[in-house]
């Protein structure tokens, strides 16, 4: 199989991955906290990315659909990726910590087990020959610290918003007359401390 028949194939595995953790999600624990985890989430996900690739983070070139589709900075799928992945992550780490752990203890293997998925992932499909998405280019932030080919910046990332954002989606649902007030600073904030982050000289 070609590299850009795989390229393709991965690009129409996230909206599929979408569907099945939204179905699933939504027969186990009903539509309105599905549509909560998976609407925060993308949400959270599309926006921080869109920063990262307009601070040159890294870039994601070559795919077919982007959101928002100008500029084609961030694809839709990378959102829809993330925003799936969530439910699953919350799930696992409420099946090995108990889904009465603290909301802090949770986060945390939250955070861990995302950064697991990825030191797995991303070596993969970001290095030869895919590409999906790129670490080094012309005018983009020129790392110090790598690990697997990967700047740590990107597992440090990964740790902090899986962490948060399950931090957050179980902070939102144990407030339920606060929900749209909650969200809506959780974006806010998140999008500041992201900013931050990607400021450090990495």
């Amino acid at each position: 199989m070609d590299v850009a028949t795989v390229r393709r194939l991965y690009e129409a595995g996230l909206p599929l991955l979408f569907l099945a953790v939204a179905l699933r999600s939504s027969l186990v624990r009903g539509v309105p906290i599905t549509l909560r985890e998976l609407g925060f989430g993308f949400a959270l996900s599309q926006l921080v990315e869109l920063l990262a690739v307009h601070a040159g983070r890294y870039r994601y070139p070559e795919w077919l659909v982007y959101f928002p589709p100008s500029p084609q900075w961030v694809p839709l799928g990378v959102g829809l990726g993330w925003a799936a992945l969530m439910p699953v992550v919350m799930r696992l780490s409420e099946q090995i910590a108990g889904a009465r752990a603290p909301r802090w203890r949770l986060a945390a293997l939250d955070g861990l087990l995302g950064v697991g998925l990825d030191l797995v992932v991303d070596p993969v499909v970001s290095g030869e020959p895919l590409r999906m998405w790129l670490w080094r280019d012309t005018g983009m932030a020129d790392y110090r610290w790598w690990l697997l080919d990967v700047p740590v910046f990107n597992f440090v990332g990964w740790f902090l918003l899986v962490g948060a954002c399950g931090w957050q989606l179980r902070s939102i649902e144990a407030n339920a007359g606060r929900r749209l007030w909650l969200a809506l600073g959780f974006l806010v904030t998140d999008l500041a401390v992201a900013t931050v982050v990607m400021r450090l000289p990495w």
